[in-house]
């Protein structure tokens, strides 16, 4: 890749990889990676290119709304108790940290390519899923990621639980009529901001050979 376009950076996503063993709010936990967010092979194998200060790793990770863990909850996640804040930031950092965070301040960037869930709708009486996206936004902002990649911008990206309950709900950071910005859901990502080297994406012209 980078023999031929020496400019680009390559993206690297995790893998799901079966059932993983962490510290979690001080104690061990059993949890699965999220899709795309198991990288913790690369802590002992990691990916190398030819070429220094290419490699970008670009882990996921979600919510209740995709799929509820305990760790979101004061015991299993189907009696559906709330924790506080400060216990829900501190599962919310640890799990990231368990699954990929780790890796944040090595030689390579840490963007995260996907993460987000229901925020405006959602119905827990306490907002866990609404907190768990802001708790990521804290997290990654504390640990200077290059950046995060919020899922997502169509209003009909789909959920499958709300709180805990099955189906299909829908939410994005446009309203349903792909015009009208989803207000609260875009003052949540405003801690984004916070991240070091914060720049306008730049624009890329082509150019006549």
């Amino acid at each position: 890749m980078l023999s031929v376009c020496p400019q680009w950076v390559g993206f690297v996503e995790g893998i799901n990889g079966g059932p993983q063993t962490g510290i979690i709010d001080g104690k061990s936990w059993v949890y699965y990676n999220w899709w795309g967010g198991g990288l913790q092979g690369a802590a002992t194998k990691a990916v190398e290119f030819n070429v220094p200060h290419k490699l970008v790793y670009s882990p996921h990770y979600y919510t209740t709304a995709v799929s509820p863990q305990d760790y979101f909850y004061d015991g299993k996640w189907q009696l559906m108790v709330e924790l506080s804040d400060d216990r829900l930031r501190t599962r919310v950092a640890d799990s990231m940290y368990a699954m990929f965070g780790f890796l944040a301040g090595n030689d390579a960037a840490m963007v995260m390519g996907e993460f987000g869930g229901l925020y405006t709708n959602d119905k827990h009486p306490l907002l866990t899923t609404r907190r768990t996206t802001d708790f990521v936004v804290e997290s990654l902002v504390k640990a200077k990621y290059a950046g995060a990649y919020m899922w997502s911008l169509n209003p009909e990206s789909a959920y499958q639980f709300n709180p805990i309950t099955p189906g299909s709900y829908t939410e994005g950071l446009l309203l349903d009529d792909w015009l009208t910005p989803n207000k609260p859901f875009l003052k949540g990502m405003e801690g984004l901001n916070m991240l070091p080297n914060l720049r306008l994406f730049p624009c890329f012209l082509d150019k006549k050979p």
